[in-house]
């Protein structure tokens, strides 16, 4: 069965959609079937993802002690403190089986002048990926592993945290105000 629909959808973008009018009209019914079947499967993968990330967001503000991330959506932990700009972003891949398969970490520069603030500090360190570059933006992957593994994945959250704190001022600045 998952055959025909994986051959069905390359059908369709070999085609223009004036040729799939009648297929569409004669099959609406099953059609909305397929999409809503689609939809409690993304929905279900959604769920599972939000529901770790926030768990992973409660460990790794109690292990930074600092309560500035956040859970964009519930689908990415994110944190956006420091100065010059730049994001450490975390988030699940999904496989068929596994809604939480991988736990990503990424690095993101919004501005080139961010990344240039930062760019050798971070290729001499995370030497696995190299960076890429959409825009204006400047994204390097420095982490990668099995979604089930929550240690492993908040030593890596913290290390990266850490050392991107290193490099910045501002973000060691809140703990030693008085106000």
């Amino acid at each position: 069965m998952i055959t025909h629909y994986t051959e069905l959808l390359d059908t369709f973008d070999k085609a223009p959609i004036e040729d799939w009018a009648a297929y569409f009209h004669d099959n609406a019914e099953r059609i909305d079937t397929l999409i809503k079947f689609y939809e409690a499967y993304n929905k279900h993968v959604m769920n599972a993802q939000a529901k770790r990330i926030h768990e992973i967001k409660k460990s790794i503000c109690q292990i930074t002690g600092d309560n500035r991330w956040s859970d964009l959506e519930g689908l990415e932990l994110s944190y956006d403190e420091f100065e010059p700009r730049i994001y450490i972003r975390g988030s699940f891949n999904s496989t068929a089986e596994d809604p939480i398969a991988t736990f990503n970490i990424h690095i993101l520069a919004p501005t080139v002048q961010a990344w240039n603030h930062y760019e050798n500090q971070l290729l001499s360190r995370y030497t696995a990926q190299e960076p890429l570059i959409a825009g204006n933006k400047t994204i390097l992957q420095v982490f990668t592993a099995p979604g089930q593994q929550e240690k492993q994945i908040l030593e890596a959250l913290q290390e990266v945290y850490l050392f991107v704190s290193s490099l910045t001022l501002k973000n060691f600045l809140h703990p030693l105000t008085s106000h």
